[in-house]
């Protein structure tokens, strides 16, 4: 494929298409494996934009094996909250943690 031609398909970690159908060529044929090879879909988003197109993507290439195994999306262990985000240094009202 030509650079030109080329585009990212997972944001997060930054795979290109060109990336994805080189390891196709190599044998990877569900998008399971593709995440375990590239990261694709293993960013922040944990594969809530790109994993429906590398689903697609290589659910053509799944000629030999008839079992198709989609990428699931995760969500956050625990929940976190502003402030400790913050870590604790601001308030709404005062702007400035007691």
């Amino acid at each position: 494929m030509n650079s030109n031609e080329d585009f990212t398909v997972c944001r997060c970690e930054g795979v290109t298409y060109s990336e994805i159908l080189k390891e196709m060529d190599k044998g990877v044929n569900n998008s399971r494996e593709m995440k375990l090879k590239t990261r694709a879909g293993m960013g922040f988003c944990n594969g809530r934009t790109c994993g429906h197109l590398i689903n697609k993507i290589t659910e053509d290439a799944e000629i030999e094996t008839p079992v198709f195994i989609h990428l699931r999306a995760q969500p956050p262990i625990r929940t976190v909250s502003f402030e400790e985000l913050s870590g604790g240094q601001f308030d709404d009202k005062k702007n400035i943690k007691p």
